[in-house]
């Protein structure tokens, strides 16, 4: 890519990141699902792509690609996916939940112009630093309304880390919770999904309010 006939169509994912985990901590923040990810990869090296196999109509070239919303009805399609995903893999199960709110957060984070640490890659930092975006607020009944949502949240992640160690603890040597306890963690992984899409909804509620007003 750095020969001279090449340089000029470089792709701006090369030029703006240095490396893997900063070009993956951006796709992260910009799109949610794999199937945006992999279309916005195709699409910075298309132009590569159609010296090799040409694309056959403009339409396709210039299709945008939208940033996946997480709703209350893909939130449920998840759930409902996870679930009966528990009796044949617990652990894709949660793993697959646990992406739906880290998803979520980046989403939200993304609509509050708040950047998230690229070197942070925690869920509990991640969930936490949505929740303090959430509670930035212009007036004082704005911020109480929604930061009772938003310590549910809080509470709903510590159960999490608390049910999590406490199965470690009793099952220390196993690489695969049981149907049970992963029944309990996507249950857990998902009311945390709920609240953290209520406190938005409230959120922007009041703010569309307190704008008419």
């Amino acid at each position: 890519m750095g020969l001279p006939e090449t340089s000029h169509i470089v792709p701006s994912l090369v030029v703006e990141h240095e490396d893997l985990p900063s070009l993956w901590h951006s796709m992260r923040y910009n799109y949610a699902s794999h199937e945006d990810r992999k279309a916005y990869v195709i699409g910075e090296f298309q132009v590569f792509l159609d010296q090799i196999a040409p694309v056959g109509s403009d339409e396709q070239n210039s299709s945008g690609i939208g940033y996946p919303v997480i709703d209350d009805k893909k939130l449920q399609q998840t759930w409902n996916d996870c679930l009966e995903l528990l009796i044949k893999s617990p652990d894709t199960a949660i793993g697959q939940m646990k992406s739906l709110v880290e998803n979520l957060c980046y989403q939200l984070l993304k609509i509050l112009k708040v950047v998230p640490d690229p070197q942070q890659h925690s869920l509990s930092a991640l969930v936490t630093l949505t929740e303090r975006s959430l509670l930035l607020s212009p007036g004082k009944k704005y911020h109480l309304v929604v930061h009772k949502l938003v310590t549910s949240c809080g509470e709903t992640l510590a159960a999490i880390d608390s049910f999590t160690l406490d199965c470690t603890k009793i099952t220390p040597h196993a690489s695969t919770q049981n149907n049970d306890e992963a029944l309990v963690l996507v249950g857990l992984y998902g009311n945390l999904a709920s609240l953290l899409l209520s406190a938005w909804r409230v959120r922007d509620l009041l703010k569309e309010g307190s704008m008419q007003r």
